[in-house]
């Protein structure tokens, strides 16, 4: 039985994660910062949990030489495009200098060990419209936002310990995943928790939102799973792979489908403080590579959407 350890585990992807391996017979090991394991502790004893910081190369050491992973999943990171503009210090340190200790650990300690680092569609940055759908081998990467530049540098350090130092390593750019559970720091689900307040009567029938002209290839976090567990099973090492739907929809089309799951008459407004200082106009991947895996998006967008709002009416109620 194959030991796996998740980094970032008490996030969105890292919970449904553990949780999917286990359904799928792996032993699960998780790790997360002691601040947001009191917040977000899975409700689950299937699994050992590590309190640390990915900053903190003796810590990782500790749980290395401990738990001995056969499969690494690199989830842990500062993970929001629009935090990262706030909190572009942080992401950086987290997401590269972080990621460097998680690689170099990995090297010293489970050498034959199969990393599978979160990469990101942030890499891509704008796309000129005669390369929509992104096709992984052929789109450079043009990150225009601190989380995407990141990202971007991570993926590089990653494929530079696969080819200088044989780390085994495969590279999912995750299309951004959407699913219940999730802190409103997202456009999906600050819409959908606004939504549920004014549902449930704790906000006026008004809500704010930013951007709507842009579209984005949204992945059902219960999808982009199994997507992951597929990669650490038949991801080629060194590989590259789009993890995403294949169909984009605009904020728009989205604010308005989670509008109409709740019955209410809404007024909309536009707040200028939403807005980035620049925002990717179209994110579509092409998931083909991934496709011929074995894989495809089963959830629709729709039943991902409801689920989210529904979500948010249980956790205000």
């Amino acid at each position: 039985m194959k030991k796996v350890l998740i980094t970032g585990v008490t996030g969105m992807i890292g919970k449904h994660l553990a949780k999917s391996l286990n359904n799928n017979g792996y032993q699960v090991a998780g790790l997360s910062r002691a601040t947001s394991a009191s917040r977000y502790e899975l409700k689950s004893n299937d699994y050992k949990h590590y309190k640390g910081d990915i900053l903190d190369v003796k810590f990782l050491r500790e749980v290395w030489s401990d738990w001995k992973p056969d499969l690494v999943y690199h989830l842990a990171a500062q993970a929001y495009n629009g935090e990262s503009w706030r909190a572009e210090e942080t992401t950086y340190q987290l997401n590269i200098k972080g990621s460097r200790n998680v690689f170099e650990t990995c090297l010293e300690l489970s050498p034959n060990a199969r990393v599978i680092p979160a990469c990101s569609s942030a890499e891509y940055g704008f796309v000129p419209d005669n390369m929509i759908p992104i096709n992984e081998d052929k789109t450079p990467l043009q990150p225009i936002t601190p989380y995407g530049v990141s990202k971007a540098a991570m993926e590089m350090m990653a494929r530079q310990f696969h080819l200088n130092f044989g780390l085994d390593v495969v590279l999912p750019r995750l299309f951004i995943h959407v699913g219940p559970d999730h802190p409103p720091v997202t456009a999906l689900q600050n819409f959908a928790r606004q939504i549920a307040s004014i549902k449930l009567g704790l906000q006026e029938p008004v809500m704010k939102v930013g951007n709507l002209s842009s579209s984005r290839d949204f992945v059902d976090v219960r999808d982009g799973v199994e997507a992951l567990i597929l990669l650490a099973e038949k991801g080629k090492s060194g590989e590259v792979y789009n993890l995403c739907y294949g169909k984009d929809w605009t904020m728009q089309e989205s604010l308005d489908k989670l509008i109409a799951f709740s019955n209410m008459d809404i007024k909309v407004e536009t707040d200028p403080k939403l807005f980035r200082p620049s925002d990717e106009k179209v994110l579509l991947g092409n998931p083909e590579k991934l496709n011929k895996l074995g894989w495809k998006a089963k959830i629709p967008f729709d039943t991902t959407l409801e689920d989210i709002y529904k979500n948010w009416l249980e956790r205000l109620s």
